[in-house]
Formats: structure tokens, sequence, C-alpha cells
């Protein structure tokens, strides 16, 4: 802090601010103290900070949480790929440990097949659900009494469908049943981009315009702190039950694998 001085007006002497009478002659020096104090300018004061910004909200007419499936679709390269894994079946794994974490259903070893036996995990439902909450994925539990079963093999099997690329069209399915009209404009934006087509190009049938879909990706954001504390209770389940993890990896897997439409070679 740098110090103040003022002069006595009687030998000319240096004197602190805060001196009543002159360290040389005795001279007062209060009247010399309150001029000098007036005439300087006041400590100049911060300026004032605006208010903080409040956190940007979810609009009303979109879905304020997302099932799990649509959760690990939108956040899987973040909080979800692990070497082993792919997006469908974390995205079946998520919706039944968040069903299990709610009290929904108890995921029991099990076995399924007559002849071959396979390891699968049995799907108890222990109480009624919304399955809006949790999504497309867990409609065939919704389905089932109270105390009744599925294992993952058929529930994935009954929620897929033949495709050439099954691990995909159930991802599209998720988003299809999981996302309203809203919000999926809210999270993604469709372009489209037109081309000048030459007279080949129009004889040939080849089209003027191209459309594809971008993510929205301030817009999606917004849903990341549900997507953290998803990812979380997964790799909790993972720590704590890795067995049951691997079997529901398999089971989705192989579910999969016999939804794989091969289209037939023609002949001529």
């Amino acid at each position: 802090m740098r110090r103040r001085y003022i002069y006595c007006p009687n030998c000319g002497a240096r004197n602190e601010v805060e001196n009543n009478f002159c360290a040389m002659c005795g001279t007062s020096l209060r009247e010399v103290a309150r001029r000098v104090l007036a005439a300087q300018p006041s400590t100049p004061q911060p300026a004032a900070q605006p208010p903080p910004k409040p956190a940007p909200k979810l609009p009303p007419h979109v879905q304020q949480t997302l099932s799990p499936g649509i959760l690990v679709h939108l956040f899987y390269d973040k909080y979800f790929k692990t070497e082993s894994s792919f997006r469908a079946d974390v995205a079946v794994a998520a919706t039944l440990y968040a069903l299990e974490a709610e009290g929904c259903v108890a995921l029991i070893p099990s076995k399924r097949g007559r002849i071959r036996k396979h390891d699968t995990v049995e799907i108890r439902k222990l109480r009624d659900f919304d399955p809006g909450r949790f999504g497309y994925l867990s409609k065939q539990i919704h389905k089932l009494k109270r105390g009744k079963s599925i294992n993952v093999y058929d529930l994935v099997k009954r929620a897929g469908k033949m495709a050439e690329h099954p691990i995909s069209r159930l991802m599209e399915l998720v988003v299809e049943n999981d996302l309203t009209r809203e919000t999926w404009n809210f999270l993604y934006e469709e372009r489209v981009r037109r081309v000048k087509r030459s007279l080949l190009d129009k004889l040939l049938l080849l089209p003027g315009e191209f459309r594809s879909t971008v993510e929205r990706e301030e817009n999606i954001r917004l849903y990341e702190p549900q997507a953290e504390r998803l990812s979380q209770l997964v790799a909790r389940r993972m720590r704590e039950k890795p067995a049951i993890h691997e079997i529901i990896q398999r089971e989705c897997a192989e579910a999969l694998e016999d939804l794989t439409y091969v289209p037939s070679e023609d002949w001529y």
C-alpha cells in the first residue's frame, strides 16, 4: 500500500498524513491533512460483475429424461465404449441395470435351450413400471406378469428385426420408439443438399438432392448429466457382477447374429 505524506505549512517538513502535529516544529497539521485527503481521488471500486448466467435448461416441449438406450446411443463414445462392447449390447445392459436399480427386475444367471444348454440371464419382473421411462428395450419385460421371466436372448430377439445389419437396425428401432418428434427435432437437424444434374444424370434417374442428419451438439449436451449417472451405474454393475455382464454381452451378440438377413443372390 502506498504511503501518503503532507508538508508542514510552517517549516516545510514532510509528515505522514496521520500526524496531527508537525514532527519538526509542532505546528498543527489537521487542516492541511483534511484538505489533502479531500483532494485525493477515492479508491476506485471494482467493477460490478454481471450476475452469472443461469444454466441452460431443457425446453418444456421436449423429453426431460431420455431412456437408457437413447443415452447410450448419444454418448456411447464418451461414456460407454469399451474394447469388448458394441452399442446395442451396452444399450440392453444399461436398460436392464436401470430396471434392476429401480427394483423393477431381478437379474439371475440361468440356462436356455433343451439339448445344448446356453448360459443366459433370466430377467424376472418384480413390479410394474412405466415403459416410457426405460424405453423400447423394456417393452417385452413390461408385458410380463409379476414374477414371470424372459431371458436376454429372447428379449433381444423379439426386440430386433431381421436385417442385413441387425445391430444398427435395433438402435434405429430404439430411436424411432424412444424419441418424440419434438425431441428428435431438438437433437437432430436434417439437411438437404441439392446438386445440379446433367442430362445424363437425369436419364440415369440420379437424385438431385441428398439428405443428411446432423446432431445438434449443444442441445445433446443438456442430457449429459443423465448419461454420466447412467455410465456410473453401468460401470458399477460391471465391477460387481462381471460374469452377468459378460453373459448379457454374449447373449446379445448371439441373438443379433441370428437376426442377420442374408439376401439371396440372383442368378441370371
